[in-house]
């Protein structure tokens, strides 16, 4: 009985969503969080990466709060997109090896550096440039496709880091930490596709 009453709750928080997403848009998010935990591994990370679009993940285990917060996100990735044009993200390629090295390519200028990849938690801190910064992004892989994402309060400090970029992101830092405020436990990145 008790199943029965989890299935309907879950049915009519889809069928609240229903005017802000598909229900295809739904699963697949669902899918994503149960499926990509036990298909990342260090092996599904090896690869040359490209980009695709800004990705926007929200945190935590509660799916009723990650189906809501998909129509958020998908309006955070939308507000993403002009800034990582701005910052030339969206020429961002990162290669994984077997021998944990990486790089990564942006506007043709290419980092090289070191990673390690945490099974348990599914993140991969690369460690890279002339000055060693590390980042650490949670990554969840399906197929040919990444999720590599930052926790929102840090995506911007990320972001300068890897692009070198400082007074022309300035102007829109403050548009983006206002909207990030809004929500907590939001992870922001790219989509990233293998090649």
């Amino acid at each position: 009985m008790k199943r029965i009453i989890c299935v309907m709750a879950l049915f009519c928080a889809v069928a609240v969503q229903a005017d802000a997403q598909s229900l295809k848009d739904i699963l697949s998010g669902v899918v994503k969080n149960v499926v990509g935990d036990k298909a990342t591994t260090e092996t599904s990370l090896i690869g040359t990466w490209v980009y695709v679009a800004p990705d926007c993940q929200l945190k935590g285990d509660d799916v009723l709060k990650n189906i809501g917060g998909d129509a958020a996100g998908a309006e955070v990735e939308k507000k993403m997109q002009p800034i990582y044009e701005k910052a030339g993200l969206n020429t961002i390629q990162y290669t994984f090896n077997e021998d944990k090295t990486c790089s990564y390519t942006i506007k043709g200028r290419k980092v090289e550096g070191t990673y390690v990849f945490d099974p348990e938690a599914k993140t991969v801190t690369i460690k890279a440039g002339k000055l060693g910064m590390k980042t650490t992004a949670n990554i969840v892989t399906l197929g040919n496709n990444m999720s590599f994402v930052f926790d929102a309060d840090k995506i911007l400090s990320v972001v300068k880091s890897i692009t070198g970029a400082t007074s022309s992101l300035n102007n829109s830092a403050s548009t983006v930490n206002k909207l990030l405020e809004q929500f907590n436990g939001m992870m922001i990145g790219f989509e990233l596709k293998k090649q």
